[in-house]
């Protein structure tokens, strides 16, 4: 039963994850193929490129309802297992990486999404507020000290999965809930590699406070 319980968490969240907030944006509301406007790829930064920033808090909402669904279910799903809710953290924590995995390589797009930041953050949140607590916290320092949003995206995930660890209370199952957050946290700075290069040789481009616009436009997808 636990087998087939984690089997349908991981289809459905990956699932889930696979929708692109950028492309039904595209489709529905302008009547257009993200893949044929500007850069051709179905990630936020060629969306808001394209249609504007004033769509970007649509884009990251669809990326946060999609992973609340995906999480919330997995727990509940887990329910079935143990009234007791024994199992719960760890099916949403599944459920966070699968649909982290979705968001990053849709199958319908050719294994080429975002980068699984939103997604990964609101899993934290919903598994544990403590978790996302500290995983915000880290993201908000980090980015006013170093003004890198990609090192400070990296940085939350990595301490998030840290914090899954300690406050997992089922002594029992704290080593698989810390593994599967550190896998996702893991993934998401695989995901970041090309933002690591450009950090090391300073190319990276910072947050500029107090301005509307970056020194200069992200060439890849932040989310």
């Amino acid at each position: 039963m636990i087998t087939l319980l984690l089997i349908l968490i991981a289809v459905l969240s990956y699932g889930l994850g696979a929708l692109n907030g950028s492309m039904l944006l595209s489709r529905f509301v302008f009547h257009k193929d993200l893949r044929k406007q500007g850069s051709g790829n179905v990630g936020y930064t060629n969306f808001v490129r394209v249609y504007g920033s004033q769509w970007a808090p649509a884009v990251i909402a669809v990326d946060i309802l999609k992973s609340a669904i995906a999480v919330l279910a997995g727990g509940l799903l887990m329910l079935i297992v143990s009234k007791e809710g024994l199992y719960v953290t760890v099916g949403k924590l599944l459920a966070g990486l699968c649909v982290v995995m979705g968001h990053m390589y849709p199958f319908q797009y050719q294994f080429r999404g975002g980068k699984g930041v939103v997604c990964c953050m609101t899993a934290f949140w919903l598994t544990d507020w403590r978790v996302g607590l500290v995983a915000t916290g880290v993201f908000v320092i980090v980015v006013a000290f170093s003004q890198y949003v990609s090192l400070a995206s990296m940085s939350a995930c990595a301490v998030g999965a840290i914090s899954v660890f300690v406050f997992t209370s089922e002594e029992h199952l704290r080593g698989v809930a810390g593994a599967l957050a550190l896998i996702t946290a893991l993934m998401i700075v695989w995901r970041h590699r090309g933002n690591i290069l450009r950090i090391m040789s300073r190319r990276e481009p910072k947050v500029k406070w107090g301005r509307a616009q970056q020194s200069r436009r992200m060439r890849d997808d932040r989310f």
